[in-house]
């Protein structure tokens, strides 16, 4: 999934550090994969269920489907109403809601879910209740035992579940309780949406009603309700692609969810065919018959980004940010799109199988995320969405983003992976305290890509790990680990030092070293030191969407002046700060003075200082008029994503 520059949690970082925001920082989590893929679990994984009740189970295929019914008929109330009903139920069958979804983060679905009652052929039952997010029913066989309940879903946004008088959007995992000993028991779903009320999901069906394999197709499969608008397109995978086992063609359905004046479906649709077309020529493939991208353009409110799906994505982006700047819709989208082989098919063994619970290993992020960023923006040069002094631009960006992160002496892309689950702390965001996965991952993609091209002679390049992968494991439901990553890349660039770059660049936090991997490609990384404000504390978008300040940097203008963690800011300079807005607080010069309106407590409080200074570096990317044959081969192959030899000669 992709919040806009930032996920849900992380800060809206004003001054300096929202000068640093680009494109390419979008940011992006998985649900759980497709169920059509087999669990690299040993048979033997059936057996241990009570010692580790997260194992998928072996044995319920051919059982009668859960069915749910979904009501949606009182949007005013933004209650969704839910009977669950299993036939054929044992004594003691346990349900349990998720508490890991979408993003990286445990967050208590269970909060969410009122009144659960049960009965059992008709007949009021009784319910225990075995610990936070599971219960058991009366201990008895049931012909039919249902459960009925209330999900209270308020909350707009590709990561989280909405349901008022304007629509309704459901990521299933927040709505749906399972079955944790049958997971891959099929399931029915049945929704009654409100009065002249549209309806579209992911999910194989018609009408109101669809299915799913399994608990973890159903809930990897949003829905949307209310008025939007419906595209389509059919994407076909060009005669030379050598792959494409499940089709040469599908369809792109693309649902949108907005006032009309704050898109055009002309731009959006052409947009969204460059990609899907470069994207499925990339990867040889076309893994799924229709793929739905629903896209919501909020004037207000709700978090914004992307949540990728095995066949389709959901994005959100502010209408203002829409309307006035083309192209940040198209990085999103590409990046969640790159997402259905990367992460949703091409898939880490350490996500497997994933723990609704408890959550999952998550240190494999600076590839499953940074890499789909570094393909994001690979994409959008490839297909002519953006020209190459744009890229030169965003990767200088990228790096100046690092670099200015002081925590990138201590923290690896690996631990920033594995502390993922650290972002709803808005602390944690702090940059003297982490750094990004996405971000750096972004770069180590890069980086990689160039060190295979240049120890091959650009007979290969990262392109054709990412085939692999695909070819090898995805296809085959298979999970992949970093030894076999290694192996791939030790067949298709021997001369190039995988366990070296791993150990240094991926787990250790030496300096990357640019300008050495840039020089493969003919391309030079100059520096200029320049004075940046500095406001002097750190502000986040709190749970209503307002800036809120979280810290105050010591001996800043802003500290003397009052200004204390807590502080709601209301207006900057007069101007009002809206809820929900991607802009945040002005571009201050440093040696300026401000003034900020905040809500502390039950009053408002004027604070005024001036706005300090900070050394900043910036980083510039050109070309080397003078490269060699050699180098232009790995330039031209890098940006065009071709590995001919004789590729890029001048």
């Amino acid at each position: 999934m992709l919040e806009v520059g930032q996920t849900e949690k992380s800060a809206i970082s004003p001054g300096p550090r929202t000068q640093l925001r680009h494109p390419s920082s979008i940011r992006c989590r998985f649900c759980v994969p497709k169920a059509r893929r087999q669990s690299s679990l040993p048979p033997i994984g059936c057996l241990l269920l009570s010692i580790l009740p997260f194992f998928i189970p072996c044995a319920t295929r051919g059982a009668e489907p859960i069915r749910y019914v979904v009501n949606l008929t009182a949007p005013e109330t933004h209650l969704v109403q839910v009977t669950m009903s299993i036939p054929d139920a044992s004594p003691g069958t346990k349900i349990q809601i998720p508490a890991w979804n979408c993003l990286y983060q445990i967050r208590d679905f269970v909060k969410d879910v009122q009144d659960l009652k049960a009965d059992c052929d008709g007949q009021p039952a009784e319910l225990d209740r075995l610990d936070q997010n599971t219960w058991s029913g009366p201990r008895r066989t049931c012909g039919t035992l249902a459960f009925h309940y209330l999900a209270f879903e308020n909350t707009d946004g590709p990561f989280d579940s909405m349901l008022n008088s304007h629509h309704a959007f459901l990521n299933l995992a927040m709505v749906l309780f399972y079955l944790p000993l049958e997971r891959n028991r099929p399931v029915q779903v049945k929704f009654k949406v409100a009065m002249g009320w549209k309806l579209a999901s992911l999910l194989e069906g018609a009408g109101d009603e669809f299915r799913a394999a399994d608990y973890d197709q159903l809930v990897d499969s949003p829905v949307e309700a209310g008025h939007f608008q419906d595209f389509s397109y059919r994407q076909t995978l060009p005669d030379s692609a050598p792959g494409a086992v499940e089709s040469k063609s599908a369809t792109i359905r693309v649902i949108i969810d907005g006032d009309s004046g704050d898109y055009s479906s002309s731009h959006i649709l052409s947009s969204l065919e460059k990609i899907t077309a470069e994207e499925t020529s990339l990867m040889q493939d076309l893994p799924f018959s229709r793929y739905t991208f629903i896209l919501h353009f909020p004037r207000e409110g709700g978090s914004t980004g992307g949540m990728e799906h095995g066949n389709g994505a959901a994005i959100a982006v502010a209408a203002a940010d829409n309307r006035n700047s083309h192209g940040y819709l198209e990085s999103v989208a590409a990046h969640e799109l790159f997402h259905a082989w990367n992460v949703k098919r091409i898939r880490p063994q350490r996500l497997e199988p994933v723990d609704y619970i408890n959550g999952n290993d998550t240190r494999d992020l600076w590839f499953c995320e940074g890499v789909t960023n570094s393909y994001a923006q690979l994409t959008l040069l490839r297909s002519e969405l953006i020209d190459r002094d744009a890229f030169y631009r965003r990767l200088a960006s990228a790096i100046q983003i690092l670099q200015s992160h002081n925590s990138r002496g201590f923290q690896s892309a690996e631990t920033s992976g594995r502390e993922a689950w650290l972002e709803k702390y808005s602390d944690y965001n702090r940059s003297p305290r982490s750094i990004s996965y996405y971000n750096k991952g972004e770069l180590l993609g890069y980086l990689l890509d160039l060190g295979i091209r240049q120890a091959g002679r650009n007979r290969a390049g990262l392109d054709d790990v990412m085939r692999r992968l695909n070819q090898d494991f995805a296809r085959q439901g298979r999970f992949y680990t970093m030894n076999d990553l290694n192996a791939i890349i030790a067949q298709l660039a021997p001369a190039f030092d995988m366990n070296r770059f791993l150990a240094e660049d991926v787990r250790g936090t030496q300096e990357l070293n640019y300008s050495t991997y840039l020089e493969y490609a003919g391309l030079r990384l100059t520096t200029q030191a320049t004075g940046s404000p500095a406001q002097g504390f750190f502000a986040t978008r709190n749970a209503r969407g307002l800036l809120q300040v979280d810290s105050i940097d010591g001996g800043s203008d802003a500290e003397r002046a009052g200004l204390l963690p807590g502080d709601v800011l209301i207006k900057a300079d007069g101007n009002p700060l809206p809820a929900g807005s991607v802009a945040g607080l002005p571009p201050w010069r440093a040696g300026q003075a401000v003034e900020l309106q905040v809500r502390r407590g039950g009053g408002k409080h004027v604070v005024k200082f001036r706005v300090g200074a900070d050394q900043e570096i910036s980083y510039q990317i050109d070309e080397d008029p003078l490269a060699s044959r050699e180098q232009l081969r790995v330039r031209e192959g890098w940006l065009r994503g071709v590995t001919n030899p004789s590729a890029g000669k001048p």
